[in-house]
């Protein structure tokens, strides 16, 4: 494909110089390691497959031969917490961290920059194959982002350039109140608890538009996104956590039936039992800001 062939790395940059262009600070690459002289080739950094500047960006180093020219745009598709589970040793946590950096980007929605890979790859199934050897490295100058990512699996889908379709979920904090320009009276609601952006983010993305209660999908917005509703399990006037483990995606109808109907006794159990199996497949927690 010709235009693949045209982002074909070319050049054997290191990694620490790349990193350093796409925006990421790399000063802890030399007071690791003790000079700056040798910082570039610090162990510690300059073999991970993923780097990441918290609320900003993310970059992964991904193999040239590994992309594919789709219909949509350049894509590649992967899932290193999969990957994970048939390695050993230090590739292990590399491919953890890799999955990580990626939920951080999309959770988040943040651009990705890509290091694209060319040269000697392991046979993954054959244990007297030789490691990897990258002969040509460079920095795509097009930003990246995680189009498809499943929470539960891992499973993933990295696009070139930055999508707008990358957000396809939106709750009730989400949502602006209307304008009244003419309006002689205005009712304003409020809410006294500050929701963290991230957790409900991170909700809206495991629910994948559906209805964590009863599993009915979450109705389309006029502008094509899915709309379900944040709800702390525990509320958080009776000391519930703002995190993860305590909140849950869900329908109009079953958040007010939540908070005002006969039943809410029996839905917040069931919701809890819900939380207990859904609580594993969190890779790790939400930051407090």
């Amino acid at each position: 494909m010709p235009f693949l062939d045209e982002i074909k790395p070319s050049s054997h940059n290191r990694v620490y110089d790349l990193v350093r262009d796409a925006g990421i600070d790399v000063s802890d690459w030399e007071e690791s390691k003790g000079n700056a002289s040798s910082a570039a080739s610090n162990p510690k950094y300059c073999y991970n497959w993923s780097f990441v500047k918290l609320n900003e960006i993310v970059v992964l180093n991904l193999w040239h031969n590994d992309l594919e020219e789709t219909s949509r745009g350049i894509i590649n598709e992967l899932n290193p917490r999969e990957f994970a589970k048939r390695e050993k040793g230090v590739t292990v946590r590399r491919a953890k961290e890799m999955d990580e950096a990626i939920q951080e980007a999309y959770l988040n929605n943040l651009p990705v920059r890509v290091i694209l890979c060319d040269g000697t790859r392991r046979i993954r199934n054959d244990p007297n194959s030789k490691a990897s050897k990258v002969q040509f490295r460079s920095l795509d100058p097009e930003p990246w982002h995680v189009s498809e990512y499943r929470v539960e699996t891992g499973k993933t889908t990295l696009m070139r350039g930055l999508g707008s379709d990358s957000d396809n979920f939106v709750d009730q904090f989400d949502l602006a109140p209307p304008v009244e320009r003419d309006a002689k009276r205005c009712e304003t609601k409020s809410f006294p608890f500050v929701r963290r952006a991230e957790v409900r983010r991170y909700v809206l993305v495991r629910a994948n538009g559906k209805c964590e209660y009863c599993g009915a999908q979450g109705f389309t917005m006029a502008n094509g996104r899915l709309y379900l509703e944040t709800h702390h399990v525990i509320p958080l006037h009776d000391n519930g956590p703002d995190s993860v483990e305590n909140v849950v995606a869900l329908c109009p109808n079953h958040h007010r039936e939540a908070h005002h109907g006969k039943c809410r006794d029996e839905i917040r159990l069931e919701l809890q039992e819900k939380l207990a199996l859904l609580v594993p497949y969190n890779q790790r927690p939400i930051r407090s800001p």
